[in-house]
């Protein structure tokens, strides 16, 4: 396996499984394997994250492969024991190169069991995944490639348009998901607006971290979720404040929005 020392040791057997089931199942038509988010770019707590990475292919999966492919995902889940598991997504690399589209055809997604499962039977219709934009740029900008053709060979850029729609397609659901999970939401609201400032790829303790770095308001709200994050602890969170901080980054959000188009 490529790369493996650019990534959290505790990611490592677990990705060796995975890149392993892959290559054994897909052979040749597997282009590679890429590692985003919090392991690829820091901040990563087994107890909090979760392990996200992209597999590329040269064309659409089989029913042989997509049965084959969901009894191996089946036997690895909830094994690795990270807080938020394994989640990955299967993509044709025409749609991760020249050919991109918005939302993105994807060929299966592992997350739940559910998801499993049912990318495990035929597919009678494409199914597409907004997030992926997004995913693609930060693989593209500090993803890890830990297998096959390297990330710029494979990752075109995607244009800021479809970046920023994959952006507040994940945010704008941050009213329901402040009460369930106030860490994520916060420092993912964090990361997303400091990207508005100067365009950078930031992971969650980077965001939250560069947020309280400028001083402005909600720092105690948001130094409480990065001290959350970094130990994998919960404290209790004010409802009213947690409303008014995921209100005011959404209105900034928002405001770009309009500015794209």
């Amino acid at each position: 396996m490529k790369n493996a020392d650019r990534l959290p040791p505790e990611t490592i057997p677990v990705l060796r499984e995975h890149v392993g089931a892959l290559e054994r199942i897909l052979g040749a038509k597997l282009v590679g394997v890429y590692v985003h988010g919090s392991a690829a770019m820091g901040g990563f707590v087994p107890a909090r994250s979760d392990l996200d990475y992209l597999a590329i292919v040269t064309s659409p999966l089989d029913a042989r492969e997509r049965k084959a492919l969901a009894d191996a995902f089946l036997q690895l889940h909830g094994t690795s024991g990270f807080g938020k598991g394994v989640e990955m997504s299967i993509v044709e690399a025409r749609f991760a190169g020249a050919q991109f589209r918005y939302p993105t055809p994807y060929e299966f997604h592992m997350g739940s069991l559910e998801q499993i499962r049912h990318h495990g039977r035929p597919h009678e219709r494409e199914h597409v995944d907004p997030d992926l934009a997004s995913h693609f740029t930060v693989t593209l900008a500090r993803g890890v490639c830990v297998h096959g053709a390297e990330t710029s060979d494979v990752f075109a850029p995607v244009d800021r348009r479809y970046f920023w729609a994959s952006n507040y397609a994940d945010v704008k659901v941050a009213p329901e998901s402040i009460g369930r999970d106030p860490v994520y939401t916060i420092l993912n609201l964090c990361r997303t607006v400091c990207r508005l400032r100067d365009g950078g790829v930031y992971s969650k303790v980077e965001g939250g971290a560069k947020f309280l770095a400028e001083a402005g308001p909600f720092a105690s709200l948001v130094r409480t979720a990065l001290d959350d994050y970094r130990t994998g602890t919960q404290s209790a969170y004010d409802a009213t404040e947690g409303a008014r901080f995921v209100a005011a980054m959404l209105a900034r959000v928002e405001e770009h929005m309009r500015s794209l188009s």
